[in-house]
């Protein structure tokens, strides 16, 4: 059983890409933008797009795995995340 979760963040459906949060069990965190699918009528396809999210969610679960993507503290600062350039 993963111990990482995604949440969504609101969308219509004029939006063309949806922003994805995962969150691991020490509350940290890893975004990405996922494209919306429509049907040919211009909807959102809503069968589609929650496969897409089980589909990227097993893909960052297996990211994780091999060191290929982190996750960061939502909470920290932005100059405790970056390292000196000197």
């Amino acid at each position: 059983m993963s111990n990482i979760t995604y949440s969504v963040a609101e969308y219509t459906a004029e939006d063309r890409t949806v922003e994805v949060t995962y969150t691991n069990a020490d509350g940290h965190i890893h975004t990405r933008q996922i494209n919306i699918p429509k049907t040919s009528e211009g909807a959102v396809d809503t069968e589609y797009l929650t496969e897409i999210f089980e589909g990227q969610l097993a893909g960052v679960e297996n990211k994780v795995k091999v060191g290929a993507i982190t996750f960061v503290d939502p909470n920290a600062s932005a100059e405790t995340e970056e390292s000196p350039t000197e």
